[in-house]
């Protein structure tokens, strides 16, 4: 591995770690999005309750261009891979921006979910596949008025729907699998909680107390 490469994967991780929604939470609400005492954000509609919607779509954009620019020809000019090595260098980095946005350095190695760069890095490398992923995931968001489910499913989708694009249609893209399933696991790493309640996994809920039968003597 060339020293050019290890510059590339810090610069890329650093783009990662750059805390936008933190820094306009705190610039312009006097708030923060992490959540108290977790290594996490808030939901993203407390989030966006906290930013209002136009910052909150704002910020939602260039964590989105933080995964097109990690492997945009500007960095990887940086990197200067090989013709060989060239797959491999932006897969790696695709993957580095979205570990920077979960595990920021300037939040402690605190931070998001990742979905926003992970949407920015696969509709850069296989936009079909991920543009179906997207489709699925904005019907189950809306549907279950929560980007969780959305998340999850569009996580397991888009492996199953890039094998027969790359078989049938971009042979020539198959290095590619290997950051769809990398960041596939990611995301449902990252939302493993609400995974589990899915499948009936999760801890269960507490019972109710038991309620007082009502008072009818006179």
């Amino acid at each position: 591995m060339t020293q050019s490469i290890i510059y590339y994967f810090l610069a890329v991780y650093l783009i990662g770690s750059i805390p936008i929604g933190d820094i306009c939470a705190r610039l312009f609400r006097h708030d923060t999005v992490i959540k108290p005492g977790e290594w996490t954000t808030k939901h993203s509609g407390d989030v966006f309750g906290l930013l209002g919607m136009k910052l909150g779509i704002f910020v939602t954009i260039l964590d989105i261009l933080k995964g097109w620019v990690a492997i945009s020809p500007l960095l990887q000019y940086l990197a200067q891979p090989s013709p060989e090595s060239h797959p491999w260098v932006m897969c790696t980095g695709g993957v580095l921006v979205v570990i920077g946005h979960c595990h920021s350095l300037f939040l402690g190695f605190k931070g998001g979910k990742g979905l926003a760069p992970t949407a920015g890095v696969l509709f850069t490398i296989l936009p079909v596949p991920a543009f179906v992923s997207f489709l699925i995931w904005a019907s189950l968001s809306f549907w279950g008025l929560s980007v969780r489910p959305g998340a999850v499913s569009a996580a397991g989708a888009m492996p199953l729907v890039s094998v027969p694009y790359i078989y049938f249609i971009a042979p020539e893209k198959l290095v590619y699998l290997y950051v769809v399933a990398a960041l596939s696991i990611c995301t449902m790493w990252e939302y493993r909680k609400s995974l589990l309640s899915y499948m009936g996994l999760g801890p269960s809920s507490p019972p109710s107390p038991p309620t007082e039968a009502p008072d009818h003597q006179s």
